[in-house]
């Protein structure tokens, strides 16, 4: 190997992007440069590690409720649900329908408000200014509604919980919801508007194609911006999701500007949803009667793999339980990890560093996922 060949593999010097990078997110990859150019980079997660898998081993049905929903905090209602369904099979719990209704808005409303914050992330991280703040003052109004609902505007304590949902919900609650969609709307409309330095900044940059999708382990939108139509909601349905009618929108050029349209389409099919959830919205209890848990775990033996349809792509827990009143086992399986530990390390090869926190949040990652 000569000289020019090893100055050409190192690189003339490296860097980091992140941790302390404001667009990073708690995660950090090193990358080996020539000039503007990246040669190499490497993941380097870690910086947000919490240990919930061991935590939950260690603690009761409920209490890892209140857990779960700190797996990632951009979409804690949905990691509340995928949790609650584990706990539901190994207990045997006949959730009341009224219920799985109730869960599925609130999933869905979940959905849309994670949305916007990887819009408002991804305008953060390529200078755009306007587009974060705007984006985050509309997730607001879908935080009220959370507040009202659950009394967390964040953190919903483990609202959704094994058995169905904690409590009903407040009076005129539904009508809140529905009036808070035409503002969803409007700010949907806002947000796909073709913006020429947006277009600038992630078309043809970061292209993943159908092939590499699915040998990297792509699930969600990014898997579906590479034309990928693989949807948990309609693939392997659960709650009441098989009951109603959405569709799942897809992309095929593969690029960060794909994968950015299919989660904002996602947000009109979320609506589509709660609007059908709400209509449908049977009467009755919300929780299973009688709900013991700790009692009930107790009886529990056997294993569940559980996976559902998170904003980011498929996430999912594989509990065991022997008859403690704790799970022997607890893996948790995020979608941020396969996104940016491989994708997101063959995606920088070779490209300009001004690119990297563009390709960065258009896989649409959760550090906090990746550090569960």
């Amino acid at each position: 190997m000569t000289s020019t060949q090893k100055k050409d593999e190192i690189g003339d010097f490296s860097m980091n992007f992140g941790p302390a990078h404001p667009g990073s997110g708690n995660f950090g990859v090193k990358v080996q440069m020539q000039g503007e150019r990246v040669l190499k980079a490497t993941a380097d997660p870690g910086y947000l590690h919490r240990g919930f898998e061991k935590l939950m081993e260690y603690r009761e049905p409920m209490q890892n409720a209140v857990l779960s929903d700190r797996v990632c905090v951009l979409e804690p209602l949905q990691w509340n649900l995928v949790h609650a369904e584990a706990v539901d099979y190994l207990m045997n719990y006949d959730v009341p329908e009224r219920a799985k209704y109730i869960r599925v808005i609130l999933a869905e409303l979940s959905r849309i408000q994670s949305h916007f914050i990887w819009y408002a992330v991804m305008s953060l991280g390529t200078g755009f200014m306007t587009g974060f703040n705007v984006s985050m003052g509309y997730r607001d109004y879908i935080l009220d509604v959370f507040n009202l609902i659950t009394g967390g505007r964040v953190y919903p304590a483990g609202y959704i919980c094994p058995g169905g949902v904690r409590k009903d919900l407040p009076e005129k609650a539904e009508n809140k919801i529905l009036k808070l969609l035409p503002k969803i709307d409007y700010m949907r409309k806002f947000i796909l508007k073709e913006n020429p330095a947006w277009l600038a900044r992630f078309k043809d940059v970061g292209v993943l194609s159908k092939e590499e999708a699915i040998k990297f382990g792509a699930t969600g939108p990014v898997l579906r911006g590479s034309g990928v139509g693989a949807d948990v909601r309609r693939d392997d349905p659960y709650e009441v999701y098989d009951e109603l009618e959405f569709d799942i929108p897809v992309r095929d050029e593969g690029d960060g500007y794909a994968r950015y349209c299919v989660g904002i389409q996602e947000i009109e099919e979320s609506m589509k949803i709660i609007t059908q959830a709400i209509d449908r919205l049977p009467k009755g209890e919300v929780r299973t009667p009688n709900l013991k848990p700790i009692v009930q775990f107790r009886k529990a033996k056997g294993e569940i793999y559980i996976r559902n349809e998170l904003s980011r792509g498929e996430g999912a827990f594989y509990m065991v339980a022997n008859g403690e009143k704790t799970p022997y086992r607890v893996k948790i399986r995020g979608p941020s990890f396969s996104h940016m530990i491989p994708i997101l390390e063959y995606l920088l090869t070779g490209v300009d560093y001004a690119d990297v926190p563009a390709i960065y949040w258009s896989l649409y990652q959760c550090p906090a996922d990746v550090d569960r």
